[in-house]
């Protein structure tokens, strides 16, 4: 679980980033992370509701040997979107 909060840290900071509300969030623990292991976590937009400021992105982390340990995908409400 201590993964996952560099998921929250991406969506806080910089995609969609400050101002960002968690809706929800879907996990699967793909792979074991081990001491020493370097992570990183990545969002990518799915989709955005036209009439409301509401973004799917899909999440996940993955080791330093390229390998998937989370996979997952965030709900959340942003501040502002620009169409």
């Amino acid at each position: 679980m201590l993964v996952t909060g560099y998921i929250s840290t991406v969506l806080g900071t910089i995609l969609p980033g400050p101002g960002t509300i968690y809706l929800s969030q879907s996990l699967k623990f793909i792979n074991p992370v081990y001491i020493g292991d370097t992570i990183t976590a990545i969002a990518e937009v799915l989709n955005i509701k036209e009439n409301k400021p509401i973004v799917t992105l899909r999440t996940n982390c993955i080791n330093q040997n390229g390998e998937t340990v989370v996979e997952g995908e965030a709900v959340v409400l942003v501040d502002y979107v620009p169409m």
